[in-house]
Protein backbone atom coordinates (compact mmCIF):
# COMPACT_ATOMS: atom_id res chain seq x y z
CA UNK A 1 0.00 0.00 0.00
CA UNK A 2 2.98 2.81 -1.02
CA UNK A 3 1.45 4.30 -3.76
CA UNK A 4 -0.93 6.50 -2.36
CA UNK A 5 0.54 6.66 1.62
CA UNK A 6 3.89 8.10 0.55
CA UNK A 7 2.51 10.61 -1.66
CA UNK A 8 1.82 13.86 0.11
CA UNK A 9 5.55 13.15 1.73
CA UNK A 10 6.84 12.90 -1.62
CA UNK A 11 5.57 16.56 -2.70
CA UNK A 12 6.95 19.72 -1.76
CA UNK A 13 4.37 21.53 0.32
CA UNK A 14 6.11 24.61 0.31
CA UNK A 15 3.15 27.26 -1.24
CA UNK A 16 2.87 30.88 -1.67
CA UNK A 17 0.73 32.49 0.85
CA UNK A 18 -2.86 31.94 0.07
CA UNK A 19 -5.85 33.65 1.37
CA UNK A 20 -8.27 31.74 3.63
CA UNK A 21 -10.89 29.69 1.88
CA UNK A 22 -13.03 29.51 5.25
CA UNK A 23 -11.53 25.91 5.84
CA UNK A 24 -9.07 24.45 8.48
CA UNK A 25 -7.08 22.84 5.92
CA UNK A 26 -5.97 23.58 2.39
CA UNK A 27 -4.67 20.63 0.04
CA UNK A 28 -2.71 22.30 -2.86
CA UNK A 29 -3.84 21.94 -6.23
CA UNK A 30 -0.86 20.13 -7.77
CA UNK A 31 -0.99 18.03 -4.44
CA UNK A 32 -5.26 17.30 -5.20
CA UNK A 33 -3.86 16.13 -8.74
CA UNK A 34 -1.57 13.97 -8.09
CA UNK A 35 -3.94 12.03 -5.45
CA UNK A 36 -6.40 11.61 -8.16
CA UNK A 37 -4.05 10.64 -10.52
CA UNK A 38 -2.26 8.01 -8.32
CA UNK A 39 -5.81 6.51 -7.11
CA UNK A 40 -6.62 5.38 -10.59
CA UNK A 41 -8.56 2.10 -10.89
CA UNK A 42 -7.54 0.54 -14.61
CA UNK A 43 -8.54 -2.82 -16.22
CA UNK A 44 -5.69 -4.08 -18.10
CA UNK A 45 -5.60 -6.02 -21.55
CA UNK A 46 -2.25 -8.59 -22.15
CA UNK A 47 -1.39 -6.20 -25.07
CA UNK A 48 -1.89 -2.83 -22.40
CA UNK A 49 1.18 -0.62 -21.33
CA UNK A 50 1.59 -1.94 -17.96
CA UNK A 51 4.15 1.26 -17.26
CA UNK A 52 0.55 2.81 -16.66
CA UNK A 53 0.59 2.88 -13.14
CA UNK A 54 -2.71 2.57 -11.06
CA UNK A 55 -3.43 2.03 -7.15
CA UNK A 56 -6.08 -0.55 -8.21
CA UNK A 57 -5.12 -2.98 -11.54
CA UNK A 58 -8.28 -5.37 -13.11
CA UNK A 59 -7.61 -7.59 -15.39
CA UNK A 60 -10.01 -10.07 -17.22
CA UNK A 61 -9.81 -13.60 -15.86
CA UNK A 62 -10.98 -15.56 -19.16
CA UNK A 63 -7.98 -14.19 -20.91
CA UNK A 64 -4.95 -15.82 -21.47
CA UNK A 65 -3.13 -14.58 -18.29
CA UNK A 66 0.14 -16.57 -17.18
CA UNK A 67 1.54 -16.35 -13.28
CA UNK A 68 4.12 -14.56 -14.64
CA UNK A 69 2.03 -11.87 -16.70
CA UNK A 70 0.00 -11.44 -13.91
CA UNK A 71 2.68 -10.48 -11.41
CA UNK A 72 4.35 -7.69 -13.94
CA UNK A 73 1.19 -6.39 -14.46
CA UNK A 74 1.47 -6.01 -10.27
CA UNK A 75 4.71 -4.40 -9.69
CA UNK A 76 4.85 -2.59 -12.99
CA UNK A 77 1.52 -0.35 -12.45
CA UNK A 78 2.41 -0.55 -8.65
CA UNK A 79 -1.15 -1.48 -7.95
CA UNK A 80 -2.12 -2.22 -4.00
CA UNK A 81 -4.65 -4.52 -5.32
CA UNK A 82 -5.01 -6.84 -8.46
CA UNK A 83 -8.87 -7.87 -9.07
CA UNK A 84 -9.42 -10.46 -11.26
CA UNK A 85 -13.02 -9.98 -13.01
CA UNK A 86 -14.52 -13.58 -13.92
CA UNK A 87 -17.25 -13.45 -16.59
CA UNK A 88 -17.70 -17.24 -16.90
CA UNK A 89 -17.42 -20.27 -15.03
CA UNK A 90 -13.49 -20.45 -15.50
CA UNK A 91 -12.08 -20.19 -11.93
CA UNK A 92 -8.90 -18.71 -10.88
CA UNK A 93 -7.69 -19.19 -7.20
CA UNK A 94 -6.23 -15.50 -5.01
CA UNK A 95 -2.96 -16.27 -3.52
CA UNK A 96 0.00 -13.85 -3.08
CA UNK A 97 -0.30 -11.67 -6.22
CA UNK A 98 -4.11 -11.54 -7.14
CA UNK A 99 -5.98 -9.92 -3.98
CA UNK A 100 -9.53 -10.81 -5.09
CA UNK A 101 -12.31 -11.58 -7.57
CA UNK A 102 -15.27 -10.26 -8.95
CA UNK A 103 -18.24 -12.24 -10.53
CA UNK A 104 -20.16 -10.94 -12.98
CA UNK A 105 -21.35 -10.34 -16.45
CA UNK A 106 -19.16 -8.62 -19.25
CA UNK A 107 -20.68 -5.59 -20.13
CA UNK A 108 -20.95 -4.58 -15.95
CA UNK A 109 -16.97 -5.40 -16.09
CA UNK A 110 -16.21 -1.22 -17.17
CA UNK A 111 -18.94 -0.13 -14.49
CA UNK A 112 -17.14 -2.08 -11.77
CA UNK A 113 -13.70 -0.49 -12.12
CA UNK A 114 -15.51 2.80 -13.02
CA UNK A 115 -17.63 3.17 -9.69
CA UNK A 116 -15.04 1.70 -7.35
CA UNK A 117 -12.81 4.61 -8.28
CA UNK A 118 -15.73 6.86 -7.98
CA UNK A 119 -16.32 5.83 -4.50
CA UNK A 120 -13.05 7.27 -3.75
CA UNK A 121 -13.68 11.21 -1.86
CA UNK A 122 -10.52 12.34 -3.86
CA UNK A 123 -12.77 11.78 -7.04
CA UNK A 124 -15.53 13.70 -5.84
CA UNK A 125 -18.32 10.67 -5.34
CA UNK A 126 -21.04 12.65 -3.10
CA UNK A 127 -20.91 9.75 -0.18
CA UNK A 128 -17.29 8.72 0.03
CA UNK A 129 -14.95 6.39 1.20
CA UNK A 130 -11.40 5.67 1.42
CA UNK A 131 -8.80 3.85 -0.54
CA UNK A 132 -8.06 1.53 2.71
CA UNK A 133 -11.87 0.49 2.65
CA UNK A 134 -11.55 -0.78 -1.00
CA UNK A 135 -8.09 -2.90 0.39
CA UNK A 136 -10.16 -4.15 3.93
CA UNK A 137 -13.06 -5.10 1.88
CA UNK A 138 -10.88 -7.10 -0.94
CA UNK A 139 -8.89 -8.39 2.43
CA UNK A 140 -12.06 -9.86 4.37
CA UNK A 141 -14.16 -10.85 1.04
CA UNK A 142 -11.82 -12.16 -1.33
CA UNK A 143 -13.90 -13.41 -3.78
CA UNK A 144 -17.33 -10.95 -4.92
CA UNK A 145 -20.60 -11.63 -6.52
CA UNK A 146 -21.62 -8.29 -8.55
CA UNK A 147 -25.41 -7.28 -9.09
CA UNK A 148 -27.45 -3.94 -10.22
CA UNK A 149 -30.63 -3.08 -11.33
CA UNK A 150 -31.59 0.10 -13.23
CA UNK A 151 -33.42 2.70 -11.48
CA UNK A 152 -36.21 5.35 -12.36
CA UNK A 153 -35.16 8.73 -12.76
CA UNK A 154 -37.39 11.49 -10.89
CA UNK A 155 -37.54 14.27 -8.11
CA UNK A 156 -38.24 11.70 -5.44
CA UNK A 157 -35.87 8.53 -6.79
CA UNK A 158 -36.27 6.20 -3.46
CA UNK A 159 -40.28 7.05 -4.47
CA UNK A 160 -40.46 5.91 -7.53
CA UNK A 161 -38.05 2.86 -7.35
CA UNK A 162 -39.15 1.72 -4.29
CA UNK A 163 -40.45 -1.81 -5.83
CA UNK A 164 -37.74 -2.61 -7.95
CA UNK A 165 -35.01 -1.66 -4.56
CA UNK A 166 -37.18 -4.00 -2.62
CA UNK A 167 -37.45 -6.89 -5.41
CA UNK A 168 -33.29 -6.75 -6.30
CA UNK A 169 -32.29 -6.69 -2.59
CA UNK A 170 -34.86 -9.81 -1.96
CA UNK A 171 -33.45 -11.91 -4.57
CA UNK A 172 -29.59 -11.19 -3.27
CA UNK A 173 -28.38 -13.79 -0.96
CA UNK A 174 -26.70 -11.11 1.80
CA UNK A 175 -29.01 -12.09 4.88
CA UNK A 176 -25.88 -13.05 7.11
CA UNK A 177 -23.17 -11.41 4.69
CA UNK A 178 -20.60 -9.47 7.57
CA UNK A 179 -19.37 -7.47 4.18
CA UNK A 180 -21.12 -5.91 1.14
CA UNK A 181 -20.41 -2.87 -1.05
CA UNK A 182 -23.54 -1.01 -2.17
CA UNK A 183 -23.01 1.75 -4.81
CA UNK A 184 -25.81 4.96 -6.31
CA UNK A 185 -25.07 5.95 -9.82
CA UNK A 186 -27.65 8.95 -10.42
CA UNK A 187 -27.42 11.22 -13.51
CA UNK A 188 -29.25 14.16 -11.61
CA UNK A 189 -29.20 15.29 -8.60
CA UNK A 190 -30.28 12.70 -5.93
CA UNK A 191 -30.63 13.99 -2.36
CA UNK A 192 -28.83 12.44 1.17
CA UNK A 193 -32.10 11.53 2.40
CA UNK A 194 -33.09 9.54 -0.18
CA UNK A 195 -29.85 7.95 -0.52
CA UNK A 196 -30.24 6.95 2.99
CA UNK A 197 -33.32 5.27 2.80
CA UNK A 198 -31.74 3.11 0.04
CA UNK A 199 -28.93 2.14 2.49
CA UNK A 200 -31.66 1.37 5.23
CA UNK A 201 -33.12 -0.84 2.74
CA UNK A 202 -30.28 -3.06 2.16
CA UNK A 203 -29.07 -2.51 6.22
CA UNK A 204 -32.99 -4.01 7.08
CA UNK A 205 -32.55 -6.86 4.79
CA UNK A 206 -28.80 -7.62 6.03
CA UNK A 207 -28.83 -9.23 9.34
CA UNK A 208 -24.93 -9.45 9.88
CA UNK A 209 -23.29 -6.39 8.24
CA UNK A 210 -19.81 -5.58 9.92
CA UNK A 211 -18.62 -3.69 7.10
CA UNK A 212 -21.16 -1.78 5.15
CA UNK A 213 -19.13 0.21 2.77
CA UNK A 214 -21.33 2.84 0.05
CA UNK A 215 -21.63 5.39 -1.71
CA UNK A 216 -23.14 7.66 -3.93
CA UNK A 217 -22.03 9.44 -6.98
CA UNK A 218 -23.40 12.14 -9.81
CA UNK A 219 -21.61 11.31 -13.46
CA UNK A 220 -22.46 11.60 -17.05
CA UNK A 221 -20.73 8.01 -17.75
CA UNK A 222 -24.32 6.52 -18.21
CA UNK A 223 -27.51 7.97 -19.08
CA UNK A 224 -29.64 6.19 -16.50
CA UNK A 225 -29.72 5.76 -13.09
CA UNK A 226 -28.96 2.20 -11.00
CA UNK A 227 -28.08 0.76 -7.93
CA UNK A 228 -25.55 -1.90 -7.37
CA UNK A 229 -24.42 -4.64 -4.93
CA UNK A 230 -21.09 -6.25 -4.40
CA UNK A 231 -21.45 -9.14 -1.93
CA UNK A 232 -18.71 -12.49 -0.87
CA UNK A 233 -19.46 -15.66 -2.31
CA UNK A 234 -17.72 -19.38 -2.18
CA UNK A 235 -15.41 -19.89 -5.04
CA UNK A 236 -16.86 -22.40 -7.38
CA UNK A 237 -13.98 -24.34 -8.80
CA UNK A 238 -14.70 -25.16 -12.68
Amino acid sequence: MNSVHNLLNEVNLKTKPIESSGSKYTIPNEVFERLKLNTQFKLYHLEDNFNAPCCCAFFLVDNEWEKDNLRALKEQTGADLLIGIQTSDKFMATNNVIDGIVCCEIEQAHRIVHQLQAMLSVHGSYIAMDLNDVISLFDQCPYTQYAESKLYLSDDLTKQNKQEVDEFIDKLPIRNVKNLLLYTHSIESTSLEQFSEIVEMIDRRNDDSDMFLHGMALTNTLNYAYISVMYPIEPQQS
